[in-house]
């Protein structure tokens, strides 16, 4: 009896070191080493910004532009808008994923309980009595390391999810940003087509007076009637492109498009350049960036899985059974008979006709397709950075032109209306130089309003605010599953 307990403990701790060993495998370091061919030669020690549920720090990225209004629409389309609601719970759903994964850390419980009675068709008043209890308990220890494999990979497909939630989060508040500029532009728009409505009716009155003096031919009234009605036709554009731009508003804070949105906000000066701190903080600020690091570590993890396949798999298992079977109700749950068994097996596949070498084949090539897109995604994410900045210099510098522009016309269009209220300037060459200082002013609010955009864009592109990050996950961090 001793030497049998003295086996059974040697047995059992024999499998306790060995899952101790293999649970932590450093199952991540190939997808570290890997990963830092696709870096570019940038530092080995990158951080990322950490992607949390909480999203006051993306509301208040946009009190830069101190419009109450805006931070309000934004806060709202957080809270309603439909598409961010399906990505967390996707981010619930990889939770619970991880959840049952860890979950065959642990043992495995069951019993049942049942009655049962029986008795010839002809002797039915003889019935027997049967009661059974039951209760079992298994535990499957992870060996070679499959398990550790399986929970790193759901961890990092976990916090992938949670980073494109993040992303769909940012993009949702820079969209409805956006349109709220576009509204804004499209009221001052809209202000300025009414305003050169009412110069062309003052100037076609004073050209009809003109035309029934006999002063001036019929053609001159003609233009005059022409370019009133042009006005007109611009003004019912930009009512309907105001209409059109209220709806997307509307759409972007989750609400049904019904132009009922009162928007008093003007068209502020863009902020400041935002940070752009270290160019590896800046990239690694990104969420898609994160998203495709994390996809490549789970990727990882599964190849690792893949490749264990053609070896030969050792399995061990603990388990405790109880089986009572009587025909009362008499010590049913009595214990006498609970036993504990330990196991064993190794197992190997000798003939697949290559179903095995073919899965651990499309693994590695899963492997090279997530590294490949891992380095396009930081080549992109300097793409978008370098060409935000080259952007939102070439609307400052556009602005100033147009500042100039637009200050010269606003003046030879008052200078032309004097003389042309004297007499002594064609009808002509009025609506011309009208024209070049509407088009000039129109301008400038364009221009106004696409470095507002465009700085969110860089907002965007640099990842919010590059210099507040946490560091990376490491490869032993990750092997646990962390």
């Amino acid at each position: 009896m001793i030497k049998n307990n003295m086996t059974r403990g040697v047995s059992a701790g024999a499998l306790a070191v060995l899952a101790s060993a293999c649970g932590h495998l450093p199952i991540a370091e190939p997808a570290f080493e890997a990963m830092s061919a696709k870096r570019a030669g940038m530092p080995t020690d990158w951080t990322v910004a950490q992607m949390t549920g909480d999203a006051s720090a993306t509301i208040a990225d946009y009190g830069v532009f101190n419009d109450a209004q805006l931070v309000a629409y934004v806060r709202e389309a957080l809270e309603n808008n439909r598409s961010l609601r399906a990505a967390i719970e996707s981010v619930r759903q990889s939770e619970y994923a991880l959840q049952s994964t860890r979950s065959r850390l642990f043992p495995q419980v069951g019993g049942s309980v049942g009655a049962r009675t029986s008795a010839l068709t002809d002797d039915l008043g003889n019935n027997v009595d049967q009661y059974s209890f039951a209760l079992s308990a298994t535990y499957d220890v992870d060996i070679m390391g499959d398990l550790n494999a399986s929970i790193q990979a759901s961890a990092a497909g976990l916090r992938s999810t949670e980073a494109v939630y993040e992303q769909t989060r940012r993009q949702i508040a820079a969209q409805v940003a956006r349109a709220y500029f576009s509204v804004i532009e499209g009221q001052l728009q809209l202000a300025l087509d009414r305003q050169s409505i009412d110069r062309q009716r003052q100037t076609f009155r004073i050209t009809q007076t003109r035309f029934d003096a006999g002063s001036i031919a019929r053609d001159e009234l003609v233009l005059g009637e022409s370019n009133l009605a042009q006005a007109e036709d611009s003004v019912i554009a930009s009512e309907a492109s105001l209409r059109s731009a209220v709806r997307a508003l509307e759409l972007a804070l989750g609400r049904f498009p019904q132009n009922k949105l009162a928007i008093t906000g003007t068209l502020p000066e863009p902020p400041a350049t935002p940070p752009l701190g270290l160019p590896e903080l800046t990239v690694r600020s990104r969420p898609d960036v994160v998203a495709a690091e994390l996809n490549m570590i789970q990727t990882f993890a599964n190849t690792r899985i893949a490749s264990m396949a053609p070896w030969p798999q050792l399995n061990a298992d603990l388990s405790l059974g109880l089986q009572n079977t009587q025909n009362s109700t008499v010590d049913l749950f009595d214990f006498d008979g609970l036993a504990l068994s330990i196991g064993a097996s190794l197992a190997q596949i000798i003939f697949d006709g290559g179903a095995v070498d073919a899965r651990v084949k499309a693994a590695n090539s899963q492997e090279r397709a997530a590294l490949e897109r891992y380095g396009q995604t930081i080549i992109n994410a300097y793409g978008d950075i370098v060409g935000a900045i080259d952007t939102l210099d070439t609307l400052a510098s556009r602005n100033a032109a147009l500042q100039k522009a637009s200050t010269a016309a606003q003046e030879v269009l008052r200078l032309g209306e004097l003389k042309y209220q004297e007499g002594s300037e064609s009808l002509l060459n009025l609506f011309t130089v009208r024209n070049s200082a509407e088009f000039a002013e129109s301008a400038l609010i364009a221009n106004r309003r696409a470095r507002l955009e465009q700085w969110i864009t860089l907002h965007a592109a640099l990842g919010g605010n590059p210099t507040q990050a946490t560091p990376l996950a490491t490869p032993a961090s990750t092997a646990n599953g962390k």
